[in-house]
């Protein structure tokens, strides 16, 4: 089942970061080790801190400038195919 903000079956909600922002935290990102095979780990977007808010604006951004976003949910359905969203 779908956990939200508030727990199992709750919305999601999320802060919303500028584009300023999310460029700023994702060069702080990349610039550590491990660069971007950390965002795509399900582990480093669970919980309720800087991270996930980071990670759902990136599918947000993505999906409003109609970008392919299926690569950041890798780990998040297991053995499930990721279609793309269809075209409006």
């Amino acid at each position: 089942t779908f956990e939200g903000s508030q727990g199992p079956g709750t919305p999601l909600y999320c802060e919303f970061l500028s584009p300023w922002v999310i460029r700023k935290e994702l060069g702080h990102i990349i610039g550590d080790g491990d660069h971007i095979q950390q965002i795509l780990d399900p582990e480093w977007r669970n919980g309720r801190d800087v991270r996930a808010t980071i990670w759902w604006n990136l599918i947000a951004m993505f999906r409003r400038y109609k970008l392919p976003y299926a690569f950041l949910l890798q780990g998040s359905f297991q053995n499930r195919l990721i279609n793309p969203a269809p075209l409006d």
